[in-house]
């Protein structure tokens, strides 16, 4: 079985039992972190998965991309080799995953490069489904995690990139937005962006990733704001061990 058909079976099997979901459900292989960093000396890094299923064996298929979800894994080339790529999972085991680099110049040297590790697990087939008047229902999980590639000898320090972000009130046709400039060399992820409005919260939904040297727009969840009042920006990143760290910050005049 070739990596791309498990990837295409995988993710055709999700699009047509989506709408048949009626309650919740989660994904059994667990990756123990929530981001990977990979600094540029290192000959490699590794990450370790859980299967939670007390009795489940899983089928797994891990894989990295350059952000395009929708690609398959035999058409992606990233400068990394992932080791293994396919293997099967008893219940309540663990595997580690080994991540080394590959020479490639057309990496930027000035700032880090973001990359995405893929983490799909495929059930077995149930018995009963050997039954042809059987009806059963099988799940295909795919799990996404961020890989920050640290070249050496960033300027600065990884922790002060969220301080350092410039921060202005525009207005964007009949919207208002908060517009964030980052001079530094790393990304900054994001939980919550909002705006304190004379003591009032005026959220932003969903709030994006910013780049190293990138601007991010982010819309506030109001059509207008009163003009002379205190104000003062309110946000929480995501730092390499996967903590949330609360900030504040005034706006630019």
């Amino acid at each position: 079985m070739t990596t791309r058909f498990i990837f295409n079976a995988c993710l055709a099997t999700i699009c047509c039992l989506i709408g048949f979901l009626a309650a919740p459900v989660r994904a059994g292989v667990v990756i123990e972190k929530t981001r990977l960093i990979y600094p540029a000396q290192e000959r490699e890094v590794t990450v370790s998965l859980v299967n939670d299923n007390k009795d489940i064996p899983v089928l797994v298929q891990a894989w990295i991309d350059e952000g395009d979800q929708k690609s398959a894994p035999d058409q992606i080339q990233v400068p990394f080799l992932l080791v293994p790529p396919v293997f099967r999972m008893e219940p309540g085991k663990s595997q580690s995953l080994r991540i080394s680099s590959l020479p490639d110049k057309s990496l930027p040297t000035d700032k880090e490069s973001v990359f995405w590790l893929n983490v799909m697990e495929v059930p077995p087939k149930p018995k009963a489904a050997k039954d042809k008047a059987s009806n059963t229902l099988q799940l295909a999980f795919r799990t996404r995690i961020k890989l920050f590639f640290r070249p050496n000898g960033l300027v600065g320090a990884v922790g002060d990139a969220p301080g350092q972000l410039r921060w202005k009130l525009e207005k964007e046709g009949t919207r208002q937005v908060l517009e964030a400039n980052n001079p530094s060399s790393y990304y900054v992820s994001f939980e919550k962006v909002s705006l304190l409005v004379d003591g009032k919260e005026v959220k932003s939904e969903d709030p994006q990733m910013i780049e190293p040297g990138g601007t991010q727009r982010f819309v506030l969840d109001a059509a207008d704001l009163p003009v002379g009042v205190r104000t003062e920006v309110q946000f929480t990143h995501i730092d390499d061990y996967g903590q949330i760290v609360a900030h504040t910050a005034t706006l630019m005049r």
